[in-house]
């Protein structure tokens, strides 16, 4: 079964957690954050920035290339820190000050002037064209996660029971007890693993 793209975006059931997901899926085995458009057009895709901040931000990767480069390279190392944190928290193992503090350092890059801006016949706040800059790309991220870290043990973070699978997810189910990072990816081929060791693979006839 194929699965749209926009749907492995949301995997994870948050937005931190696809991000951090972000690192390999069935569609992407390398990874899909390698450029810094591509970093602009997930945060797009998973609703972390407007659509016109994220024609600013993008249009930035041309007029100041250096510092998007050194930006996204941090958003990677945000990404490795994520997945630590989510690995913790689905262990119900504390989390180390270290994260935590390159969480706050990115949650401050989200720092700048908002404006109202008109959206679909209503209002919206964005930022100010002359003040968006590269770092902020950071804080949808860093919000995402701190979000997740506030709510504590409410938060049920699991690891894919495939165990070749990287994949993270927010269990958000009615019995708290999702096992893939989803059923037509990992749930299904683990599933049909299951039935070959049991039953074997049929002979010809």
């Amino acid at each position: 079964m194929q699965i749209a793209r926009r749907e492995l975006l949301r995997i994870g059931g948050d937005l931190a957690v696809d991000f951090a997901n972000s690192v390999s899926s069935p569609a992407h085995p390398d990874g899909s954050l390698h450029t810094w458009r591509d970093l602009v057009d997930f945060l797009e895709l998973r609703g972390g920035v407007r659509p016109g901040d994220g024609a600013v931000l993008r249009a930035l990767g041309e007029t100041d290339a250096r510092r998007c480069a050194t930006v996204l390279a941090q958003a990677m190392q945000l990404r490795e820190t994520i997945r630590a944190m989510l690995a913790a928290m689905a262990g119900r193992r504390p989390l180390r000050a270290q994260w935590v503090a390159e969480v706050n350092e990115a949650l401050a890059s989200g720092v700048g002037a908002s404006r109202l801006v008109r959206q679909d016949g209503g209002w919206r706040l964005g930022l100010s064209p002359n003040l968006v800059c590269p770092p902020q790309a950071l804080a949808p991220i860093a919000r995402a996660i701190a979000d997740l870290v506030v709510s504590g043990r409410g938060v049920e973070i699991g690891k894919c029971a495939n165990p070749r699978c990287l994949l993270y997810f927010r269990d958000r189910s009615r019995t708290r007890r999702r096992r893939w990072c989803s059923m037509a990816v990992c749930g299904n081929r683990m599933k049909v693993a299951a039935h070959v060791r049991r039953h074997g693979r049929r002979r010809p006839a």
